[in-house]
């Protein structure tokens, strides 16, 4: 079933934009994305050696596809974000980041061959709206964060261009096996880049709270969410699941309200009232076939 597979997604990732952070005060993000990488791909491989007779590497075909999947999914688009939330804050890089409709509908016409009828390009529409109002929202008495935006637009990008290639792949790997590989490929490029900053890197272990919010991204944000999210992209249109995605950034300005006290302006209002607008129109779509089983989806996971 798909739709209790959406929750636990919605509620991962909505919820990661406080912990992150959270998470910030323990770790710099480079250690954080370093951690989070290493340990969720780990856990979800022990997961997969438990099962008798169960392969835990890929088949000898499918390794570029997860290589490039993983320096999206697991590499450009974390960084971006994680750098985005801390220059214009969780609740503002989490409406900026869900932009990724926009780009996996676009991506999804000539890589997939999917036709945007006028309900999904309504949809898209209130998804600009809602980025122009945040960057409006980031006009301030210091001048808009303009590097943050940009931060927050190439996470949605990317991880827009993931989701449509983890559409257009066939794997026959289960997608735990491949959603465990997509994180540990993901963790040698966190490395170098860790060392190349190594100076600007920060360890607190007193802070408990900081700890509490890597341990929540590590497990929740990265392994579970991941787990989940391939299923849902192939079991979907490419457009249709990337919107489903828009929940997301309503439970991330919310719930950064409540853990960080982060003011919500009346710009976040408006930009949350036209989210909440292509969510209307996306939940009144015909369901899509779907395209995977259980065991062996064809996507890349």
């Amino acid at each position: 079933m798909t739709w209790p597979l959406l929750i636990v997604v919605w509620l991962c990732w909505g919820l990661s934009y406080p912990f992150m952070a959270w998470t910030l005060e323990a770790v710099d993000l480079i250690t954080a994305r370093l951690l989070a990488n290493a340990g969720a791909g780990t856990l979800l491989l022990l997961l997969c050696l438990r099962e008798p007779g169960r392969r835990v590497l890929l088949r000898r075909e499918e390794w570029r596809g997860v290589l490039v999947l993983s320096l999206l999914v697991m590499a450009v688009f974390p960084f971006a974000l994680i750098a985005g939330v801390m220059l214009v804050g969780p609740g503002q890089a989490a409406i900026l980041n869900y932009t990724m409709p926009v780009w996996a509908s676009l991506l999804a016409v000539p890589v997939l061959g999917e036709r945007l009828d006028r309900r999904t390009l309504a949809a898209l529409g209130l998804g600009l709206a809602a980025v122009l109002l945040v960057l409006a929202g980031t006009v301030g008495p210091e001048g808009p964060s303009g590097l943050g935006v940009a931060l927050g637009l190439v996470a949605g990008a990317t991880f827009g261009a993931g989701t449509v290639f983890a559409k257009k792949l066939r794997f026959r790997s289960p997608v735990l096996l491949t959603t465990a590989w997509q994180l540990l490929l993901g963790t040698p490029p966190a490395f170098a880049v860790w060392l190349l900053l190594y100076d600007h890197t920060y360890w607190h272990p007193d802070a408990g709270r900081g700890l509490f919010g890597l341990f929540y991204m590590v497990v929740f944000a990265n392994a579970l969410a991941y787990a989940a999210w391939f299923p849902v992209v192939g079991r979907l249109k490419a457009s249709v699941a990337s919107l489903s995605l828009l929940v997301v950034p309503c439970i991330g300005v919310a719930s950064s309200a409540l853990l960080v006290e982060r003011r919500i302006g009346p710009f976040d209002v408006a930009a949350l009232a036209c989210v909440l607008g292509a969510i209307a129109l996306v939940v009144r779509r015909p369901a899509a076939a779907p395209a995977a089983t259980e065991e062996g989806p064809r996507q890349s996971g």
